[in-house]
């Protein structure tokens, strides 16, 4: 059923990913958004229409080496500025901590007019229902730029995220040794050599987590991550279910509009997806909409629902993460749950709305040497995983019509060979993995 869908979604990643790293806001991306309406129109028959926005590219994650940078700036400050320096380091430090709440963990976009903007696209193709007028609609949604490469995931991803952690905590000892050196100017401690040969020697054991900042990405473009599994899998297989139902207009669930959309920039802040919901919040009926994000499908055995980005204050509908792990087993994969520990996912903008939705992944939760790399190639990746990707985003807009029938749901007829459900395969013995994010933004 879905095997030459699954190949030519394949055929599709290879095609895009031949032209290299996509970064958010680069004549690269742009280009992409061209070559993909193209393939649109070729492959599906429908024609896209795109939204442009424009956004800071490199005010979010894309600044973290350069935030390094400043840290030992204000390390070196600290040392020979004396009371002087030790002012501008904490207050330097005090702004480093803020700009990476605000811009990084939270993604506010208060600090963009700080910089350099841009331009880019989201792509929007809509199948209408086969007969009769909307009553619903389901948006398939999947980011189509790339990430910078990080380089310490590169060299070693299991001591990428230690590494970060030193430097981020070296930041805020920096700070704190900066207030307490500004009372030891003032007089508040009687010990005044033994005080100022800690505030000296102290913030040396922190020197090399501030380098590991500046290594943390390159903005390199040569070297940034060609994205086939983060996240042109997404844009392939989403793709590949509307061709399916244009084909097959007999299948697509009665009064059901499917909206896929091609996300711009999520690397750099989910920017497109936040831009859609900005320029149509007033438009979508959040009673009657439903958002289906797929992000990063390569890893067999990691078939995952997304329940929620803590770091962004949300959490998805239940009654799509419990569609989603039903249509995984039932797709002859073991269903799992995760949390985005850092970063986000194109789901949230949406859900800050109120509209019912979640994000399907298919990535070892772990940090590896192929997320946000170099290495994030097709080679990786098996077909028979996106025959089974296919499957659940499938089944999953299928059981969205079944509940709003309100009607006992009727057994879709199993198209690869899964496990059969029996009542100890229920999706409360599903495995919980909390872990780290998946092609979700980080």
């Amino acid at each position: 059923m879905f095997k030459k869908y699954a190949d030519e979604a394949m055929e599709l990643v290879k095609l895009i990913e031949a032209d290299g790293a996509r970064l958010p806001g680069t004549e690269e991306e742009k280009a992409a958004c061209k070559k993909l309406q193209g393939e649109i129109v070729k492959r599906t028959g429908l024609t896209p229409y795109t939204e442009k926005f424009t956004f800071a590219p490199n005010a979010s994650i894309g600044a973290i080496n350069k935030l390094g940078w400043v840290a030992l700036l204000m390390f070196l400050v600290y040392y020979i500025g004396g009371i002087g320096g030790t002012i501008i380091a904490m207050l330097g430090c005090f702004g480093l901590l803020i700009f990476t709440l605000t811009q990084i963990v939270r993604y506010t976009g208060m600090w963009d007019f700080a910089f350099k903007h841009e331009t880019a696209e989201n792509i929007v193709t809509e199948l209408e229902p086969a007969k009769g007028e909307t009553e619903y609609t389901v948006y398939l949604g999947a980011h189509y730029d790339s990430s910078w490469c990080w380089k310490l995931a590169l060299r070693n991803p299991n001591t990428a995220l230690i590494k970060t952690g030193y430097g981020v905590i070296g930041v805020i000892v920096l700070m704190v040794l900066s207030v307490l050196r500004l009372c030891l100017y003032a007089g508040a401690f009687y010990e005044y050599t033994a005080w100022n040969i800690a505030l000296y020697i102290v913030p040396l054991a922190f020197l090399p987590g501030y380098f590991f900042l500046t290594q943390y990405l390159t903005q390199d473009k040569t070297v940034g991550s060609p994205g086939a599994m983060d996240n042109l899998s997404g844009i392939a297989l989403n793709m590949m279910i509307v061709k399916y139902f244009k084909e097959h207009p007999e299948d697509m669930p009665e009064g059901m509009k499917l909206v896929n959309i091609g996300f711009a920039s999520e690397e750099a802040g989910l920017k497109g997806s936040f831009a859609y919901v900005k320029a149509h919040k007033n438009e979508i009926d959040v009673n009657n909409s439903y958002v289906f994000n797929v992000d990063s499908v390569a890893d067999p055995g990691h078939f995952e629902a997304v329940k929620g980005d803590p770091w962004q204050g949300t959490k998805f509908d239940k009654k799509l993460i419990d569609m989603t792990m039903e249509a995984i087993r039932e797709s002859g994969e073991e269903p799992h749950t995760i949390v985005n520990p850092v970063g986000g996912c194109d789901s949230t903008p949406f859900c800050r709305i109120g509209v019912p939705t979640t994000t399907f992944a298919a990535q070892n939760p772990i940090s590896t040497e192929y997320y946000h790399t170099s290495k994030d190639v097709s080679d990786r990746i098996d077909v028979s995983t996106f025959e089974k990707g296919l499957n659940v985003i499938y089944k999953v807009i299928k059981k969205i019509a079944a509940q709003r029938a309100l009607v006992p749901e009727v057994a879709v007829t199993e198209v690869i060979t899964p496990e059969v459900a029996t009542e100890e395969t229920t999706a409360e013995a599903a495995v919980t993995a909390e872990a780290p994010a998946t092609g979700t933004e980080a």
